[in-house]
């Protein structure tokens, strides 16, 4: 009898032990997983604020990036000339290759001042109906955080690397892609990467929007590109328009 006791004793211990054991597991295992799903939250929380623009501030001081989202290059004191751009349009990918060069040795001299107004008209052209809207996006980022070379620079890759015909596109991830062999800095790239959760899509709609009301107190003709200087229309068929307006 004894030793039945016993024996019944022990297995109800042994029972015991092993609930307990379970319990602790299972315990354990809660508490991992939300350890791991506050992470996954935090993450994707932090994910979506990345590197977000604030309009004001640049990294380098010959960047101003206005309230309205315009980005403006060089000298406050050098003579300023107004553009308007859409990374979706052929035509504002010529002027840049024939003038891009041009205008950045002139900023870089401290003879120019350039100021960029981009527009979103092109948007349509993209098979996501906002390219346009997401390159400004792009190169705002860059402009908020990297150097006035490496803006340069980007801003050529963009125009080079414009989606081509009908339908064509580009994603944040490509963009971010273009914008690192153009020698963007990790701070740019990242926040080209996140422009559709940290905000830069809606900025970057709104500079359009600013934009295309700003054309329209120079011209009553929109069109992409187009060049101002001191309120009036630049008429880029003339070869010397550049020169006359630094000298």
């Amino acid at each position: 009898m004894n030793a039945k006791s016993t024996g019944k004793r022990n297995t109800k211990v042994l029972q015991s032990k092993s609930n307990k054991g379970m319990i602790i597991t299972v315990v354990a295992l809660i508490a991992v997983a939300v350890v791991v799903l506050g992470g996954v939250v935090w993450m994707a929380q932090r994910g979506g604020e990345a590197n977000p623009i604030t309009f004001g501030e640049t990294a380098d001081e010959r960047i101003e990036i206005t309230d309205t989202g315009v980005i403006a290059l060089g000298e406050p004191a050098a003579p300023a000339i107004q553009i308007w751009e859409d990374f979706n349009c052929p035509g504002c990918a010529s002027f840049e290759a024939q003038y891009g060069p041009l205008l950045a040795e002139a900023v870089d001299a401290g003879d120019l001042r350039v100021e960029y107004h981009m527009v979103d008209f092109q948007n349509r052209a993209s098979t996501s109906g906002e390219y346009s809207t997401r390159a400004i996006a792009a190169i705002q980022c860059v402009a908020a955080k990297d150097t006035l070379p490496v803006f340069q620079e980007v801003k050529d890759a963009f125009y080079v690397n414009q989606p081509a015909g009908q339908g064509g596109d580009l994603s944040a991830s490509d963009l971010a892609g273009l914008a690192e062999s153009a020698g963007a800095n990790a701070d740019s790239v990242e926040c080209i990467s996140n422009v559709e959760t940290n905000g830069g899509m809606d900025k970057a709609s709104d500079t359009a929007q600013n934009a295309q009301r700003s054309i329209r107190e120079v011209t009553s003709q929109v069109a992409t590109p187009t060049v101002a200087f001191e309120g009036e229309v630049v008429q880029l068929d003339d070869p010397t328009w550049l020169q006359n307006i630094i000298a």
